[in-house]
């Protein structure tokens, strides 16, 4: 129009699947590079060695990234002989205890995610530096499967299998 007055229009393009993923990445890119930027001090890494019970035992590498002064947490879950890791976002963080005198005990679910969809939840119970309980839910067929720290595996920096 010529009238004079602005106008807003929008127009809404559909986002291929391929785009999704890229903006999903640069997004969490983004997300870690501005945190990194302000308070490069702050970024904390943690990573532990768990294994599965049961007859065929499953052993993996969690790892954990973040900036407890901004509530950022991210991470990955690496399985003994891949060469992938799996993205995993804090979806939620909830006290369980809080004993005086004591660390307090949290429980935190992390969501994986594989090719933009959460594919499954990761439940990690612990207190103080001490992982109490640690299980796999997976989306598709509901099937869990709980670990236990692997001590045993622990590198410096990484698990060694």
């Amino acid at each position: 129009c010529n009238d004079g007055e602005v106008h807003n229009r929008s127009v809404v393009f559909p986002v291929p699947e391929a785009m999704k993923k890229l903006q999903i990445n640069a997004l969490l890119f983004a997300a870690a590079a501005a945190s990194a930027s302000t308070a490069q001090a702050a970024i904390e890494q943690d990573f532990r060695c768990l294994i599965s019970e049961g007859k065929k035992p499953i052993a993996l590498e969690f790892r954990q990234i973040g900036d407890p002064k901004v509530n950022w947490s991210v991470g990955y879950v690496l399985y003994k002989g891949s060469k992938q890791a799996i993205p995993i976002v804090l979806s939620k963080s909830r006290v369980v205890d809080e004993t005086p005198d004591a660390p307090w005990e949290f429980e935190d679910t992390w969501s994986e995610v594989v090719d933009g969809k959460v594919t499954g939840t990761y439940t990690v119970s612990h207190q103080g530096a001490n992982i109490t309980s640690f299980t796999y839910k997976a989306g598709k067929d509901g099937k869990e499967f709980s670990f236990s720290q692997d001590i045993e595996h622990m590198g410096d920096d990484a698990c060694r299998w």
